[in-house]
């Protein structure tokens, strides 16, 4: 539209594609046949630390949702992990073969989205030889102008559009660099930017920034507590909903600066993370007095993370607990009645401030076990339960106690806590547990008893010293 001389090549081994592909003859001045195979682009076998962020990547994405998969490692390792989703869509600027492999396996079909249905729209594409024959005539993908593709305005209209992106640098509060280290420069902007505003505006719509927890050979770390000076900011803290690394995911969206610092301290390299601690603590991002357990000790378990299904029906996941649970908690315990706060703490408590919820989120694994019973949400969980443990190393015991949200109780959460912390307690090898239990607590003293072990009593001034010991009744052994 713009260049006085128009100049096409003619190449048999190029894929005639629908959109906004076509040209009148009319307006090329000069042809020129030449057949020349295309290049091709091929991403090399993605790492251990790559797969299981995308792995991560891929429980953030649901059925139906429009995807934009960005350039590099990272959002390429998210598509072979899309393989059992359904009803996927596609609306992005770059075309690849991890796409097309979702078209052909049927993942993709685009009949759910709610602009373009029916077509995978992109503008450019970078693959093998065989993408490049699966384009060829093919009514299903259609190539638009990057104005098109790019404009946050027509990717908000796409519902539950989800951008899936990747950055070189995130610190504390969520903004990100993915152009430059300081003043050096590595890349422009590119269209990740568009992505993540669209789908910020769409209904639904979800932003991803996946990257790995550190660089150059795990000697810096890419979760920073400011970006280098010099730095551009790629993609504001706004735009930032979901980061992901290898250690997990961290969920920003519509959380204060210091829950920000804490969920994305959470998700990074273990050996950075005092470090991160520290600075943050400078910055007053978050609390001056923030406990925190370094080292393998406090590494989260994630192992530990199982679902059940309680005689009620109600399906939880039980999790141990995280060091950035500490405002999920407090709503949890606030949320409790004055009975079940008395019965759990022997006292009538009016508040639960900072330094005391410390003591339930930074756990020295070693020698405590704290499990949370929690219902699942799209972007929030609920805590209706709470299990401890504290290892009593002369007994080879440990010290039990258990708490239900009042709407949850004598649905089975109880029992099903209680179960899977004697499981864990049996795998550690411990002999029993004790608790202290007020008399009036009945449905307590019957949990533990109808556990199947054996189990004594005590009672004195109002409370009763219970004892489990991991024997069955019926003389049978062997964990739960």
């Amino acid at each position: 539209e713009q260049a006085d001389l128009v100049v096409a090549q003619v190449n048999e081994n190029m894929p005639r594609t629908h959109g906004d592909g076509f040209i009148d003859i009319k307006d090329i001045d000069f042809i020129i046949p030449h057949d020349e195979p295309l290049l091709e682009y091929s991403v090399k076998a993605p790492s251990d630390i790559v797969q299981m962020i995308g792995r991560y990547v891929a429980r953030i994405i649901e059925d139906g949702s429009t995807i934009q998969v960005g350039y590099g490692l990272i959002p390429d390792a998210v598509v072979p992990n899309l393989m059992e989703k359904r009803n996927l869509g596609v609306h992005t600027e770059l075309l690849s073969d991890g796409i097309v492999k979702l078209m052909k396996k049927g993942v993709v079909n685009n009949t759910k989205k709610s602009h373009n249905p029916g077509k995978t729209i992109a503008s450019f594409c970078m693959g093998s030889r065989e993408t490049y024959d699966f384009l060829d005539e093919n009514p299903a993908i259609e190539f638009k102008r990057i104005d098109y593709t790019n404009n946050p305005l027509v990717i908000a209209r796409n519902h539950l559009m989800t951008a899936i992106n990747s950055a070189m640098e995130i610190d504390l509060t969520g903004q990100a660099t993915a152009e430059s280290i300081g003043g050096t420069f590595y890349s422009g902007i590119g269209g990740q930017a568009d992505f993540m505003r669209g789908a910020v505006l769409a209904p639904g719509g979800k932003t991803i920034l996946a990257l790995p927890s550190t660089a150059l050979n795990d000697s810096v770390s890419r979760i920073v507590p400011v970006l280098q000076d010099g730095a551009g900011v790629t993609i504001t803290r706004g735009d930032v909903q979901y980061v992901v690394t290898e250690y997990g995911i961290a969920f920003l969206h519509g959380k204060n600066i210091r829950e920000r610092a804490m969920d994305l301290i959470a998700i990074a390299h273990p050996k950075f993370r005092p470090w991160l601690i520290e600075a943050a603590r400078k910055r007053t991002l978050i609390y001056t007095d923030q406990v925190f357990i370094p080292g393998e000790k406090g590494m989260y378990p994630e192992e530990l993370e199982t679902y059940r299904t309680t005689r009620k029906g109600i399906n939880i996941l039980l999790r141990p607990v995280k060091i950035t649970d500490e405002p999920m908690l407090k709503d949890f315990f606030y949320a409790l009645s004055e009975d079940s706060m008395y019965k759990r703490f022997f006292s009538v408590r009016k508040d639960m401030p900072h330094h005391r919820l410390q003591d339930f989120v930074a756990i020295d694994w070693t020698r405590k076990m704290e499990i949370l019973a929690v219902l699942p949400g799209k972007d929030k969980e609920t805590i209706v339960g709470l299990g401890q443990y504290e290892l009593n190393p002369e007994m080879h015991m440990a010290e039990a106690a258990l708490v239900v949200r009042d709407t949850c109780q004598g649905q089975g959460v109880g029992t099903e806590l209680l179960a899977y912390l004697i499981y864990l307690a049996r795998r550690q090898g411990l002999l029993g547990f004790t608790a202290e239990v007020l008399a009036e607590n009945k449905s307590m003293i019957r949990l533990f008893e109808a556990m199947g072990f054996e189990t004594e009593k005590r009672h004195e001034e109002g409370v009763y010293e219970m004892r489990m010991w991991f024997r069955r009744v019926s003389g049978e052994d062997g964990l739960a």
